[in-house]
């Protein structure tokens, strides 16, 4: 009786440790939508400088992730990791991305999370006018996917879209949206938390 006691304390102590082990992959999500104002400092022609009131109402994180870019993923991955851990995080990522994930939160920080999917009408494409009759105020759209993570769950890579509805006269081609994109490393640190790294900034990988 009383080894099934210490049996039973035992497993009720290790529940949560083996909850947090099983799922590291949201645990980095949660810290990819923390970062997703630092991602957009370096996208051109946002100024973040005081992004609180309209400002940040101006853009918006779609409540449904992505996959895709499996080249420029790879090409991230295996400058940045050794061998052994860049082939774990390609089959973390899959052969098209990680499969898309509702997000089940109302904010990514000061940012509004919102249910954009019904607007899509491209790869980097919106339907601005349907959108905006809905969500007057936005004119960007974060996008994120669901993280690759490698086998001991020590590293993570979070991809991140910006897709604006105004292209900049001086962006050539003029006919194409407002792209930008990131790949950015998380690696876990010894408290558990996950800390953003090395990033690929650039035009959105096709």
């Amino acid at each position: 009786m009383r080894t099934s006691g210490i049996i039973l304390v035992l497993a009720v102590a290790c529940a949560p440790s083996l909850v947090a082990q099983q799922h590291p992959d949201a645990d980095v999500f949660a810290a990819a939508l923390d970062n997703v104002r630092q991602q957009l400092r370096g996208a051109p022609p946002l100024d973040l400088q005081h992004p609180r009131g309209k400002r940040a109402n101006a853009i918006a994180v779609a409540g449904r992730t992505i996959g895709g870019a499996p080249a420029g993923y790879r090409a991230f991955v295996d400058k940045w990791f050794g061998s052994v851990i860049a082939e774990e995080l390609l089959q973390s990522y899959g052969n098209a991305g990680p499969a898309p994930r509702t997000i089940d939160q109302a904010t990514a920080g000061i940012f509004p999370i919102l249910p954009l999917e019904q607007f899509e009408a491209g790869a980097f494409w919106y339907d601005w006018q349907r959108l905006n009759q809905k969500y007057p105020e936005v004119r960007f759209i974060v996008r994120l996917s669901w993280p690759a993570i490698d086998r001991l769950g020590t590293y993570a890579v979070v991809r991140y879209e910006l897709i604006g509805r105004d292209r900049p006269a001086t962006l050539k081609p003029p006919q194409r949206p407002f792209q930008w994109g990131s790949f950015v490393k998380f690696e876990k640190q010894p408290d558990g938390s996950w800390k953003p790294g090395i990033a690929a900034v650039g035009s959105i990988w096709n």
